[in-house]
């Protein structure tokens, strides 16, 4: 699944800004301690529009973060991306293939109706429909995959094989629940309207401007504050500057200088989140271009200096990841090495020694990062003679060149990749059989479909041999590049709001604790 396009310029990020997980909040002259009011107005920075509502069609991070404000799914990750219950109480596994789901009995929809097996059935018959799958019913086994009501309050999958992906994935946006009853009799229309069971309703929205959410009456997991109001700012120093004059009370962040750029401003608790999700380098293997030959592929992938990315792009954020994100724990370390040696044999051996390629980037206000990506790799091939030019454009056209063109329209693009909750799922972003946007630019491999498949299927901890197998065959195919796992900056005023912010996310969701998000009373003077 595509998190969101990357977006960037061409400056560097100061080396070591990111180097602790948070940033104790300054707190100044005589004021006392802070205790969490309830009720009160809370108000979130949002960096993008939500455009794609529709969860199960949906799949854009910007987004996704509002839908888990509003919808529940199933199942959720706790702090350790463990698989904790949500909508669904707990669960029995009879089989290796087979699931049983017992509902709470205080979900209940905003709009006061109790959520049933019907609405979970009828949810997931959208993903697993076999004339139309949606693009993430891979996730949890594809159309062969059932999914039956036993009463009403208890709901049965059957998968066609074993999956250590399927309960990660009923974690994610995507898989949340809708009220189906009223989809499917016409009344609501879920590409322009949310109805969900989660914490918050929306009251208003003005789009582009921004969201006004109000406590959903009816939540099993009542929110602290009576409203959460959303503006839209996509210009990263209108956020900071909003976070300095209190107009906003907590805002997100994908730059990773984003500390140093907050630091002059008194009361602010500024958290690194890292995250699941990971950079890539995507080169275009299906049209007329040389990296259809696998040695070009490969010379580019032994041509980068990663470990150059993390240090100074992302400001010693992050790390150096393989196509097992290294953020999640006991991850499959990466095969690929900088061997420039390597890399100028294969590029003579193709017939490419002097090669020129454009990788294309996008362009957001006030979003450095994939310039600075673009920049390092630019220097790095640049030692083994390779010509990189560099192409902000906009996200729209860049859209349209990288991921609906057939073939892409392009030599190469620096993106990420949501790599969600569990170890594994990102696997299917190689396999065109598996994740339809790659089918542009990806070779299709039966056979790493095949090994892919067989790390899904596999028993055990996450170092399976067959994930082992599947993760080094992609790593050798070289389509994709992994390089970098990407962090997010969490800050808010300490002095107007408490907050719960994770540490580790995976689901594209740094509000994810929002229920607890509260008006501040201050003591002292």
């Amino acid at each position: 699944m595509l998190r969101a396009l990357l977006t960037g310029g061409a400056g560097i990020a100061v080396p070591g800004v990111l180097s602790g997980c948070a940033r104790r909040a300054e707190v100044g002259g005589g004021i006392g301690p802070a205790t969490a009011v309830p009720g009160g107005t809370v108000i979130w920075g949002k960096s993008a529009e939500a455009i794609a509502l529709d969860p199960p069609k949906s799949n854009l991070g910007s987004s996704w973060d509002l839908i888990q404000v509003i919808y529940d799914p199933l199942v959720e990750l706790d702090d350790n991306l463990n698989v904790v219950p949500a909508l669904a109480q707990s669960w029995q596994t009879p089989s290796p293939t087979e699931y049983v789901f017992s509902l709470r009995p205080d979900a209940v929809f905003s709009h006061g109706r109790p959520l049933t097996a019907d609405d979970v059935v009828e949810t997931f018959r959208r993903h697993l429909d076999p004339e139309n799958p949606t693009s993430f019913a891979s996730f949890i086994g594809g159309p062969s995959t059932t999914v039956s009501k036993l009463d009403d309050r208890t709901v049965r999958f059957r998968l066609a094989a074993p999956s250590r992906t399927f309960l990660s994935a009923l974690s994610a946006a995507s898989a949340v629940i809708l009220p189906m009853k009223e989809i499917d009799a016409g009344g609501l229309d879920p590409t322009t309207e949310m109805l969900g069971t989660g914490p918050f309703l929306v009251q208003s929205h003005e789009q582009d401007q921004r969201w006004v959410l109000v406590r959903n009456p009816h939540a099993w997991r009542s929110p602290a504050a009576d409203r959460l109001v959303i503006p839209i700012m996509p210009d990263v120093n209108s956020r900071i500057a909003a976070l300095g004059n209190g107009s906003i009370d907590i805002a997100d962040f994908d730059q990773p200088d984003a500390p140093l750029l907050l630091s002059s401003i008194p009361n602010l608790a500024v958290r690194v989140q890292q995250c699941t999700d990971f950079f890539v380098l995507t080169l275009n293997a299906c049209g007329a271009t040389p990296f259809a030959d696998p040695r070009v592929r490969q010379a580019i992938a032994c041509g980068i200096d990663r470990e150059k990315i993390r240090r100074v792009a992302l400001a010693d954020a992050g790390e150096v990841t393989g196509v097992v994100s290294a953020a999640f724990p006991g991850a499959i370390p990466s095969s690929l090495r900088r061997d420039p040696d390597r890399a100028r044999s294969l590029l003579a051996e193709a017939g490419h020694p002097n090669l020129r390629f454009e990788i294309i980037y996008g362009a957001t206000a006030g979003d450095t990062v994939g310039g600075a990506i673009t920049q390092i790799i630019q220097q790095s091939l640049a030692e083994i003679g390779v010509t990189v030019v560099a192409t902000q454009l906009e996200e729209g056209v860049l859209n349209q060149r990288a991921w609906v063109s057939v073939p892409a329209q392009m030599d190469a693009t620096v993106t990420y990749y949501a790599a969600f909750g569990g170890p594994l799922m990102a696997m299917r972003n190689w396999s065109p059989q598996l994740a339809p946007f790659a089918v542009g630019f990806q070779q299709k491999d039966p056979h790493l479909t095949e090994l892919i498949t067989q790390a899904w299927q596999a028993e055990g901890g996450v170092v399976t041999e067959a994930a082992r197998r599947a993760a080094e065959a992609i790593e050798q195919q070289a389509n994709t590049i992994p390089l970098v796992t990407k962090p997010v900056v969490v800050a808010y005023r300490s002095d107007r709001v408490t907050a719960k912010i994770s540490g580790l996310d995976g689901n594209v969701d740094p509000m994810r604790h929002v229920e607890a998000l509260s008006r501040t009373h201050v003591g002292g003077r």
